[in-house]
């Protein structure tokens, strides 16, 4: 009886401690959210377990652990594969407190999209390996980056594993079919943009680390974590193109949650001032009134910014990332 009883009450201790707890997939490095779970842990008591993927293999995994799932809260997604995520039943319909501090412009009628935070998907370069390799500096213009002279010299993410990458090919096609063009122009695009890039990587952010370390000129990604390197010495630069994607990030409670309540406390902290002004420390634009902007940030100008119907690439992602595949053959590395 003695046994049992011992037995049951470690149980019940396990049952407390996983109850204290909330395991998130993000791409965000363990430092970030780190610094992001601090105020919340220190407000709940929930302590945040960060597990460092990209979106793409996220999802996947969301899809594999469907049954029993392994994360509580999904974060820094894309509307399009939020909605396409919630289609398939991966995630479920939350309206965080707080939601309605959330600025106009980045509001969304999807019962599954609070926007969190957002920043811009550039170009940036290493100043050091651009002199060394004699590659034109990126002006902003997505045309220049099929040059001859870019040929093996950029890095991207794979668009497969990276919801960085699906951004970008989103854009190019849009691009396209807004300037007057066709889609299948923009498969022309990607096919000879292809040409260029020297590495697809498996991570949307292993694109700033290698450009930071010289090991590739020219890079295309997010503007976070290029921010991030430049607060830590790296010779990088960015350039906005023309047009830039700047749609915001959210995030999504997953179905059948081990922890559903702890994942609701933490989606309404991360609308809140205190956790938005942590973004900003890492690069991030809040999306609520108040708080802090990013220390040096770069200014997006709002008439560069493309419109990118999220419904179309949510609805079109496995025929678009099919097509990537035909037209590439590229493999993320």
């Amino acid at each position: 009886m003695r046994k049992l009883v011992v037995t049951l009450v470690a149980a019940l201790a396990l049952f407390g401690a996983k109850a204290q707890e909330v395991i998130v997939y993000s791409p965000f490095s363990d430092e970030f959210m780190q610094a992001l779970a601090r105020p919340f842990t220190q407000e709940t008591g929930i302590r945040v377990l960060n597990i460092v993927i990209s979106t793409g293999e996220s999802q996947s995994r969301l899809r594999a652990e469907a049954v029993r799932p392994q994360a509580d809260f999904w974060l820094s997604v894309r509307p399009a594969i939020l909605a396409q995520a919630f289609e398939e039943g991966l995630i479920e319909a939350y309206t965080p407190a707080g939601a309605d501090q959330v600025l106009p412009a980045f509001r969304y009628d999807e019962p599954f999209m609070t926007a969190i935070g957002t920043y811009p998907l550039v170009f940036f370069y290493n100043t050091q390996a651009v002199a060394r390799t004699g590659v034109p500096v990126p002006t902003g213009d997505w045309d220049q980056l099929l040059g001859e002279a870019y040929r093996g010299h950029i890095v991207m993410p794979h668009p497969a594993t990276s919801g960085t990458a699906y951004s970008a090919i989103a854009t190019i096609l849009q691009r396209a079919i807004q300037g007057g063009q066709t889609e299948d122009d923009g498969w022309s695009f990607v096919g000879a943009l292809s040409q260029n890039v020297a590495q697809f990587t498996r991570s949307g952010r292993a694109p700033q680390t290698l450009v930071s370390q010289g090991e590739y000129p020219v890079g295309i990604g997010f503007y976070d974590a290029v921010w991030q390197l430049q607060q830590e010495g790296f010779p990088v630069e960015v350039v906005i193109p023309d047009p830039v994607f700047a749609e915001p990030y959210g995030g999504a409670v997953v179905a059948g949650a081990p922890n559903p309540e702890n994942a609701r406390a933490f989606f309404d902290f991360l609308v809140s001032t205190a956790a938005q002004d942590v973004l900003g420390q890492f690069g991030n634009y809040p999306v609520v009134a108040g708080a802090a902007l990013p220390v040096g940030g770069i200014d997006v100008p709002s008439e560069q910014v493309i419109d990118v119907d999220f419904l179309w690439s949510a609805e079109n992602r496995d025929r678009i990332l099919s097509t990537f595949q035909d037209v590439t053959q590229a493999e993320p590395q």
